[in-house]
């Protein structure tokens, strides 16, 4: 799905089941059961067969990430699933609709997790506040959404200290021509 479609909080419609976004402040529910899936998953192309093997061993996970997203709840799904090419048409597209979260992403190179230091889901909402975002907002929008917005805050504050410190080296080396250029920065 592309930004747009994860900003604006779309949702699709399979043989008319809505399929929605999962949105933040239902995340905790969600990740209880789409956790398992994420791990299945990991590594694996989402084929019939895969899906099949997925429902076989996690079919209650499954159930109720999908009821998560959908107005289903457990026993229409159930039902559902007697139907199997509508019932993995349905989980295909929770996955898709929801590949932000379900998409594995490598550590990086040498990242190391230090348990004194890692990152809690606070850290994370506490950024975007300092980017300009409400609590009430962050709460609403979708995991996509979100997952989006930390990174473009990441790569805006990386690239302010990059900024901070070339302008601390002009500074030092021609003070004259730094002068100059604060004085352009500051002139409308």
């Amino acid at each position: 799905m592309n930004d747009f479609f994860l900003a604006t909080n779309r949702s699709v419609l399979v043989n008319d089941i809505e399929v929605r976004q999962i949105q933040m402040k239902d995340f905790d529910t969600w990740a209880t059961y789409a956790e398992v899936i994420k791990q299945f998953l990991k590594n694996k192309k989402h084929s019939d067969e895969v899906l099949t093997e997925l429902f076989a061993a996690h079919g209650m996970q499954v159930i109720s990430t999908i009821a998560c997203v959908t107005d289903l709840d457990n026993e229409p799904l159930f039902k559902l699933a007697a139907d199997e090419q509508a019932f993995k048409e349905l989980l295909k597209n929770v996955l898709l609709v929801n590949q932000a979260y379900f998409k594995y992403e490598k550590p990086k190179r040498g990242a190391k997790e230090n348990t004194q230091t890692a990152s809690t889901w606070f850290d994370s909402f506490q950024f975007l506040v300092s980017m300009g975002h409400q609590h009430s907002e962050i709460m609403q929008m979708t995991y996509g959404a979100f997952d989006g917005y930390v990174k473009a805050a990441s790569k805006m504050h990386r690239q302010g200290i990059v900024n901070s410190a070339v302008a601390a080296r002009v500074a030092q080396s021609d003070k004259k021509g730094f002068e100059a250029f604060k004085k352009d920065m500051g002139s409308d």
